[in-house]
């Protein structure tokens, strides 16, 4: 049965893919193969500019032997290439010759030019420099053209801004030259050897390329919404993680780090979280979707193009049910066709510094204020044993040692970091290799990181019409991480030492040794390789055929140790995982691309994509090693148990077809169709296929022929889209029922531990975009706004059953989310001129999420009747942002006993014994009874904060002078908040976890208009209140880059020298280390994590082109 639906399946996508095919590609194959050709008594040149636009065939000739002025006449009408040509040269002397795209044309031997009297190959060399800073270019396209704009023959420049070239009519041939951002030059010949060319900045088209899926186009002709990060931006940032690249670059992105250690997730949201699981967007890479998170993480930021967000549906609808959380393309560098060999090296070196928001108590500090508060603790609670002995005994409470932890714990944070490449090419090769290494020590003891990457590129034209290429990625990387933290050692107690009399750790409190902690291993090695063979066949002109096969490979082990020190049963415990993931992607594409009588313009791709990955993994565990040097040899454990072991085995698959198609109507009117239906094994045979559309359109009001006297409008474009795109990423075998191993009693068993759904449907996501984008003032001011609504529906939740046995989950489709959003970008290029260059980018976004469906089953009111889903600190609540906070309102804080025995009263007068527990005492918050019933239990819960900012955003810089450069990256947000957990504090028996926050203005007898509630000795955890949310609103200098470009030392090498700093100041009411990091743990935002320091980076650097 299996078998018989994956035939069928295939069979269903592939029906799909020729409709689409039937629809969109024929007619665009059965035009182009027939021309018509009607002129009486014109010009040559006219038929043959005719001829190249309604075919694609390009002339080439020399001006010196056909006649393009010579009168012809011809009448043909839907005949082929060959017919046309006989006809229209029949009465002349003219003869041709067709060589896959060109047409030669050349006279007749007996009417062609003796050979004596043709002119000579002539060898042209120069330089190409930009004009604002006089510094040579490399990577220029440097071309030789015959009058008619037919390319004779290309190259490109060296590191040093130099080419070589041959023009073989050097007093008719033009000499071109172009660069992506830059105006193009076409220069006569005129017989010249020696040609220096000087490069002007084009504002208008800098970055101008936009990579979409399956694709490229340019901005002008955009529909959709896309924010696209440039190599300009991207060599300014000293990064060691890809996705970090777009932090404060891209509106409608938000990027956060989870923490400063080393090899630490970076979170992406873009416009908002759309699912209940994970709402991470799909990353492609070099067009290959990329299903593992570590294949991104094992990619060098130096090897990095450009990456392209695509935000809308009409943008990202070609990736269909994986696109609602946006879609990140990565593009890596390449080489060149007929490049000379380029040599690039990059290092810098980097020391990471703590950034040190917080203080660590002193040994009598520490003493003084346990002190205090146990005095505090004895006026209302005289029976307290440890509150007693820590005032009349303190010497056998307290230690004397002056700890501080935090110092003990930390060790130099060096980063080094080198990248090198090798890229060149011929006239029909391209290659590129690179090279790139990462040594990074973290700030903990214990944290380290090193990567190593290695990657090439080869792409070749086999023949005119037909290319091959490969291109492949190998990343290796082993990460350890501590086992200690920042919060640990914040707050152990700094009156006992590190290690007792006998020079062992000491553990004389039974809670964890920071120090000692550092001991524990947890160590992961990763392999990583993305490899992609390719071939492109042009079946006609303008009609491309692309089949490409890629593969991702993952290996990964990770091993943990905790040493025998640490327990008082003195019993070591080791575990190992091991996982393997293997990916296999298959897409064949056809592309069109035309233009029609210079007014239609038509550009298409239709294809189908076959997907299929693996996962393997197993795990085991155990304790009591011989000795804690062997902690590599886990069978040397002499104690292992049934509940210790495990193993998993899953696969999945996805089928799609796809087509695009845009056509522009006289370079003013655009439009954009998108289709993709998927087939998924991850759903049910009742939901196992989705469609997703997408449509566009952009009206270019500055080509309109009223706009023509508006002198400062250089371009402007009103853009609306909308269209449905999916979310796949929900986990495996939802739709099945699943069972598990374990044991009872010593003995093994099978247990149900999920009951499938079949109805279980696609989470699908609409959305509606309407945008406007503009060049203004001579293009010194270019930018977009942007507004869209997105309604995501059918979200996926795990439901709990009440009738159900313990441990039955069954996943249903259960709520509606919506964001609503508005993005501004803008970009300022307030002086350009030859020694000066200053410009400004900000861009700002506004989003508001909230939920505007959940079903009723399984699912409770609170106090103030809002229909509410789990029950942790942060839960989903019907018209309330995705994860709002959930806690305790506050009516300020206890001041007398009087106030105690009135709430108690209150509780007992509706048959409870106590208000908030038999410890409530003056100084404590006094909790509100939201629901009435006299006394406060988890049901006087209620939604207390939103973790979304109002805004966020990012404004950089770039200032240059001559050779000196400038670059700033600032970001910025208002509003939203996260949970600072040591906001309220508590005193456990063991005396641990006091930390320097707010000590001084707690309630006390006196000091009773503290902001903080009372710490008595023994108190339980505090409840969760606002009082502990906290604003994350924040001004941050992310980076700072000053560069110098070194003078030529020869003709062969340029350099550059640079220092950097990353994270310099943050401005922000927050306590915690970082109001910009987030738990990865959780799907909203707004977790707190205190494991970590906040980082601070310095950095130097070298990189040279050879």
């Amino acid at each position: 049965m299996k078998r018989r639906s994956m035939i069928q399946l295939v069979r269903h996508v592939m029906a799909k893919a020729v409709l689409i095919l039937g629809f969109i590609g024929i007619p665009f194959i059965l035009q182009a193969q027939t021309v018509t050709l009607n002129y009486q008594n014109k010009p040559l040149e006219i038929a043959l500019k005719s001829i190249t636009d309604q075919t694609g065939y390009k002339f080439v000739y020399s001006n010196s032997v056909i006649d393009t002025k010579q009168v012809v006449s011809v009448n043909v009408s839907s005949s082929n290439i060959n017919t046309l040509l006989n006809e229209l040269f029949k009465n002349t002397p003219i003869v041709y010759r067709i060589v896959n795209k060109q047409i030669a044309l050349s006279l007749s031997r007996e009417n062609s030019t003796p050979p004596q009297q043709k002119e000579s190959p002539l060898l042209i060399t120069g330089k190409v420099t930009e004009a604002d800073t006089g510094s040579a270019m490399d990577f220029v396209t440097v071309y030789v053209s015959d009058q008619n704009d037919n390319i004779i023959s290309s190259t490109a420049t060296n590191a040093n801004g130099e080419f070589t070239i041959t023009s073989n009519s050097p007093h008719s041939d033009r000499l071109g030259v172009r660069f992506v951002g830059y105006e193009p030059q076409l220069i006569d010949v005129k017989g010249r050897n020696t040609i220096n060319v000087v490069l002007q900045t084009d504002i208008k088209t800098i970055d101008e390329v936009v990579v979409i899926g399956y694709g490229t186009t340019s901005a002008k002709d955009l529909t959709g919404a896309v924010s696209t990060v440039g190599k300009r931006q991207l060599e300014n940032l000293n990064a060691t993680n890809v996705s970090s690249l777009l932090q404060n670059l891209a509106s409608g992105v938000q990027v956060s780090q989870s923490t400063g250690r080393p090899g630490e997730r970076v979170n992406i949201r873009v416009r908002g979280a759309t699912s209940f699981g994970s709402n991470d967007p799909l990353y492609i890479v070099d067009g290959v979707p990329i299903e593992s998170y570590s294949l991104i993480e094992s990619l060098s930021p130096g090897d990095i193009q450009s990456m392209d967000v695509l935000k809308d549906a009409s943008a990202a609808a070609i990736y269909g049910s994986r696109a609602a959380n946006g879609v990140i393309i990565i593009t890596t560098t390449k080489g060149v066709i007929s490049e000379k060999p380029t040599i690039s090296f990059n290092y810098n070196s980097t020391i990471d510094t703590e950034i040190r928001n917080f203080r660590i108590l002193t040994g009598d500090e520490w003493r003084n204020t346990l002190t205090g508060f146990a005095r505090q603790t004895l006026v209302y609670d005289p029976s307290n044993k440890e509150a007693d002995e820590i005032v009349n005994t303190p010497g056998q409470i307290f230690g004397d040692a002056d700890t501080n932890w935090f110092d003990e714990i930390k060790q130099p944070a060096w980063r080094h970091n080198a990248d090198f490449s090798i890229r060149g090419g011929s006239k029909t090769n391209k290659y590129m290799i690179s090279l790139a290494v990462l040594d990074q020590t973290g700030m903990v003891r214990g944290d380290d990181l090193t990567r190593y990457t290695g990657r090439v590129s080869l792409d070749t034209d086999i023949l005119p019409v037909l290319r091959f290429g490969i291109n492949t990625n190998l990343g290796y990387m082993q990460r350890n991480v501590s086992g200690t933290s920042m919060f640990t050692s914040q707050g152990f107690r700094p009156d006992l030492p590190v290690y007792d009399k006998n020079g062992n750790y000491d553990m004389s409190t039974g809670a964890a040794n920071p120090v000692a902690n550092t001991h524990i291993k947890n160590r992961t090695d990763t392999y990583n390789f993305l490899g992609t063979i390719y071939g492109e066949l042009d079946i006609i002109p303008d009609l491309t055929f692309r089949s490409s096969l890629s593969g991702t490979v993952y290996s990964g082990t990770k091993e943990g140790f905790s040493p025998s020190f640490l327990y008082r049963n003195k019993r070591a415990r080791g575990s190992e995982y091991h996982s393997n993931n293997f990916s296999t992607v298959f897409d064949n594409t056809l592309s069109y691309k035309k233009k029609f009588a210079d007014i239609h313009s038509i550009d298409a791709v239709v294809g189908v994509s076959f997907e299929n990955y693996e996962s393997k993994s197993t795990y085991i565990s155990g304790d009591t090693y011989p000795d804690d040097y062997i902690y590599n040899n886990i069978g040397s454990a002499t104690s292992t148990t049934v509940d210790s072991e495990s193993g998993y085995k899953s696969s999945k698959g996805l089928f799609a077809s796809f087509g695009r198609i845009n056509y522009r109507l006289k370079d003013r009117y655009l439009f954009t169709v998108t289709t993709r239906y998927d087939g998924s094994s991850l759903f049910g045979a009742n939901n196992r296929y989705g469609f997703f559309p997408s449509g566009a359109i952009a009206w270019r009001i500055s080509e309109e022929p009223f706009m023509e006297n508006v002198e400062f409008v250089n371009d402007l474009k009103i853009r609306m889209s909308a269209g449905v795109t999916g979310v796949t990423n929900i986990g495996l075998y939802r739709n099945l029922d699943l069972y598990s191993a374990g044991s009872y009693n010593d003995l093994p068993m099978i247990y149900h531990s999920q009951s499938g759904n079949k109805d279980i449907k696609w989470e699908q996501t609409t959305q509606r975009d309407i945008g406007v984008d503009f060049v203004l003032f001579d293009s010194r001011l270019r930018g977009s706004v942007s507004g869209y609504i997105k309604d995501s529906k059918d979200l996926i939740w795990n439901f709990n059953y009440s009738n159900s046995s313990k441990g039955y989950t069954v996943p249903r489709n259960i709520a509606s989310v919506k964001n609503r959003g508005v993005e501004l970008n803008l970009t300022s290029y307030i002086i350009q001129n030859k020694d000066w260059q200053f410009d400004v980018t900000l861009n700002v976004t506004r989003n508001v999420n909230k939920i505007t469906k959940l079903v009723p089953e399984g699912a409770y009111t609170d106090p103030n009747g809002v229909l509410i889903h789990g029950s942790g600190q942060q839960v989903l609540a019907l018209d309330k942002p995705m994860g709002a906070f959930f806690g305790y309102e506050y009516n300020g804080i206890i001041q007398t006993q009087k106030r105690v025995d009135e709430l108690n009263a209150l509780a007992k007068s509706k048959g409870f014994s106590y208000y908030d527990g038999n410890m409530l005492r003056p100084g404590h918050l006094e909790i509100k009874d939201l629901n009435g019933d006299g006394r406060i239990d988890s049901n006087d819960r209620t939604v207390i904060g939103d973790p979304n900012p109002r805004f966020y955003g990012g404004l950089t810089t770039n200032l240059a002078y001559k050779s000196f450069s400038l670059f700033a990256n600032f970001g910025f947000q208002s509003g939203g908040k996260k949970i600072y957990g040591q906001t309220l504090q508590n005193v456990p028996a063991q005396l641990t976890g006091l930390i320097d926050y707010g000590l001084n203005d707690r309630w006390n007898d006196n000091h009773k208009d503290a902001k903080y509630p009372a710490l008595y000795i023994g108190d339980g955890v505090p409840k969760m209140t606002s009082l502990s949310l906290h604003s994350t609103t924040h001004l941050r200098l992310q980076e700072l880059r000053i560069a110098y470009r070194l003078p030529e030392f020869n003709k062969y090498m340029n350099a550059q020298i640079y220092v950097s700093g990353t994270n310099l100041f943050t401005i922000s009411p927050y306590p915690g280390t970082d109001p910009a990091t987030a738990n990865y743990q959780s799907s909203y935002g707004g977790n707190y994590e205190t494991s970590y320091p906040g980082i601070r980076s310095f950095s130097f650097g070298l990189k040279f082109n050879l």
